[in-house]
């Protein structure tokens, strides 16, 4: 799926059918995978077992937002919506480790260019298939944030250097560096 040949797919779907396998594909590039999680588990489950009746003192939350945070007593007060379950809770800890996610938002540095910035209906860049995102499509680029637009390639490492080759193109009006135009095997349209 790490292939131009993929980005040309990806990018001639429907808008909402690429919204909705954005979604779908989050744990491809999320930064924790099966075998991750279930190390985690194996070591969690093995101290427990060492630990007899103590325990292990930690807690793992999943569709879970924090909605606030109060320090006292030596301690943390920590309100939570569980988003599955529409509910609050609240739970008190010595110590925390936060891993919020991530959500982009576009820097404030280009709001006195906003108007010679494309975006699509929800909101986002239209990150046209150079990567660029002004209305010109060679004067603004951007990289590892289309996923929406470049699928799962958005944010691979691997595909850097196809990123830079092509917008390094778009710059020049020339290839400098060769920019690879199909890799893959296999076919991913009808």
């Amino acid at each position: 799926m790490t292939s131009p040949d993929y980005i040309d797919y990806f990018r001639a779907l429907p808008e909402e059918t690429r919204y909705r396998l954005e979604k779908q594909q989050k744990g491809l590039f999320k930064g924790i995978n099966a075998e991750l999680i279930d190390a985690i588990f194996d070591l969690l489950y093995q101290k427990n077992v060492e630990s007899g009746d103590r325990g292990v003192p930690t807690r793992l939350l999943s569709n879970s937002s924090l909605t606030s945070a109060r320090h006292e007593d030596g301690g943390y007060t920590l309100g939570f919506h569980q988003d599955e379950q529409d509910k609050d809770f609240e739970i008190r800890t010595e110590g925390l480790v936060l891993a919020t996610g991530y959500h982009y938002e576009p820097p404030a540095f280009l709001n006195p260019v906003r108007d010679r910035l494309r975006f699509d209906g929800h909101g986002r860049f239209d990150i046209a298939r150079n990567y660029a995102v002004d209305v010109t499509g060679r004067g603004v680029f951007l990289q590892n944030a289309g996923v929406h637009t470049h699928s799962v390639t958005s944010p691979d490492l691997g595909m850097g250097p196809y990123r830079n080759a092509t917008i390094i193109r778009e710059l020049l009006g020339t290839e400098y560096y060769p920019v690879e135009k199909t890799i893959a095997f296999q076919e991913f349209a009808v």
